[in-house]
């Protein structure tokens, strides 16, 4: 389920974004992890990525989420974001 997760996420951030934010600077590596299942995902894919996106550590490795410490999952980001600020009206 990890490399699952680990697909979905790089689906979600993006090969372009993944590509200029982590020392993985091949666009099409990126979007191999993400779209073929035939490639196993490597360590070094996930580590890059949690070094540039670590709020999203909890969930990649458990499938959980603890906002309260700010570690969160794309979902979750989604589903929260079209929520009211609380600090509005």
């Amino acid at each position: 389920m990890i490399e699952e997760r680990l697909r979905t996420l790089v689906r979600h951030l993006g090969a372009t974004k993944l590509a200029e934010t982590t020392a993985i600077t091949e666009r099409q590596r990126w979007q191999t992890v993400a779209t073929n299942r035939k490639v196993k995902a490597r360590i070094e894919d996930m580590e890059e990525l949690l070094k540039a996106f670590p709020q999203y550590e909890l969930w990649l490795w458990k499938g959980e989420v603890d906002p309260t410490k700010g570690q969160v999952s794309p979902g979750y980001e989604e589903a929260n974001s079209n929520l009211p600020s609380q600090n509005a009206g």
